[in-house]
């Protein structure tokens, strides 16, 4: 009995032959024995190039920009429309009960961003289907598992989306956390953008959001041989803490970058890692926060 509660406690059931785990992440084992399952669906973030060099057997390539062709004036790389959305999942055959196994190419620290982005992006739209690959496709070949070059040909499955979550932050939302003390902003990229010392072109300013904890992505994972794997929910919960200096577990968090791509991966770790429910991304980032005159700082905190 013990072990069966176990079993439902880390894994979403599904009734078509294959297991989520509720961290929303999938081993390579778990991919090889269920690759040929005909709802698994599988998605490789790297660049078109890399992707034409070699993938795993029946992947589709939808790489970081494919997800990030919404737009606003002068603010480039949000999230996709309905639409857009739609007209990609069709072509790679997804259906309402696909399990979508989004990999990067898993040998730098920050690059699980990429399968990050293809998760948020359907979270939004109500499809949570979907698991990032650990180790991604480094950590594939390593094992010497198959590899290909062949371009998969999916039928058509004409996929809908039928409602919108509303895990995205727009600029009011964050204007309004630096001054309510019960929400959280988390700024996801590495500690030269946060304390302004970057000389990025498409910041107009440069620095973080007000009250906004440093909490980088990068940190989520860590190099095992040449690959890199996520941490566990103890050690993400404990780094996401930083002894009481970084955010808290039990309140609603606010998370952001410069395009939003590291705000994805980082919200990706936070809800399915470290199990922190109430988090939004702020898709505009600081490349559409720098171009308002709401407030800004730099340097370091005392």
């Amino acid at each position: 009995m013990m072990k069966k509660l176990l079993f439902s406690s880390l894994f979403i059931i599904f009734g078509f032959g294959a297991d989520i785990p509720k961290n929303h992440i999938v081993s390579t084992n778990w991919l090889e024995k269920n690759q040929d399952n005909k709802n698994i669906v599988v998605i490789d973030t790297r660049t078109e190039a890399e992707y034409k060099k070699g993938h795993i057997k029946n992947a589709y390539n939808y790489s970081k920009d494919d997800w990030q062709k919404g737009t606003t004036i002068k603010i480039p790389k949000l999230y996709n429309t309905p639409g857009q959305i739609e007209d990609m999942m069709s072509k790679a055959g997804v259906t309402k009960d696909s399990i979508i196994v989004f990999y990067s190419s898993g040998n730098t620290e920050s690059d699980y961003e990429f399968a990050a982005i293809g998760v948020w992006s359907l979270y939004i739209y109500g499809f949570n289907n979907s698991v990032i690959l650990n180790g991604g496709f480094e950590k594939w070949i390593s094992e010497k598992k198959e590899v290909t070059q062949n371009i998969p040909n999916a039928k058509d499955s004409n996929f809908k989306i039928s409602k919108f979550v509303n895990e995205v932050a727009t600029i009011n939302d964050v204007v309004e956390a630096i001054y309510d003390e019960n929400i959280q902003l988390a700024d996801a990229r590495d500690s030269k953008f946060y304390l302004g010392e970057d000389d990025r072109e498409d910041l107009v300013r440069h620095g973080r959001i007000p009250t906004a904890k440093l909490t980088p992505m990068m940190r989520q994972v860590k190099k095992e041989n040449n690959y890199y794997i996520f941490i566990d929910e103890k050690d993400s919960r404990k780094l996401l803490n930083n002894a009481g200096f970084g955010i808290e577990l039990d309140k609603p968090l606010i998370v952001y970058c410069n395009t939003g791509a590291k705000a994805k991966g980082l919200w990706f770790a936070t809800k399915f890692i470290a199990n922190i429910e109430d988090i939004k991304v702020y898709d505009g980032s600081m490349v559409e926060y720098s171009r308002t005159n709401f407030p800004m700082e730099s340097g370091q905190e005392f």
